[in-house]
């Protein structure tokens, strides 16, 4: 065998779908993992974006402080858009089924079992 071949070792069959480490528990930490990331990583974006700006412009606290409260709007809507995705995912890989496309609409993911 020359040195670009490579043997491509594969498993006999696809494990059974109970043999997993999915539990209702593991699942829901993963999501709540992906949240408070969303939330952590977006919610200082907009801060410090929206701060930056301000005293750049030499606007007063006051404005600082509406266009902060305007700015969490969108971060909470992707926050809670993020936690019914990762749920909806981490479903679905617990019942070994392929990840679906996403839909970006805020209440799809929380519409019940389906």
């Amino acid at each position: 065998m020359s040195v670009m071949e490579q043997e491509i070792i594969t498993p006999p069959a696809t494990p059974k779908a109970d043999s997993h480490a999915f539990s209702p528990l593991g699942c829901f930490l993963a999501a709540a993992g992906a949240t408070l990331m969303t939330l952590s990583l977006l919610g200082a974006a907009a801060a410090a974006t929206v701060w930056a700006f301000v005293k750049l412009l030499g606007f007063p606290d006051t404005v600082l402080y509406v266009a902060l409260s305007i700015a969490m709007i969108p971060v909470l809507w992707a926050t809670v858009w993020t936690a019914g995705r990762a749920w909806h995912v981490e479903q679905l890989l617990a019942r070994s089924l392929d990840v679906d496309t996403p839909v970006f609409k805020l209440g799809h993911y929380f519409k019940g079992a389906r």
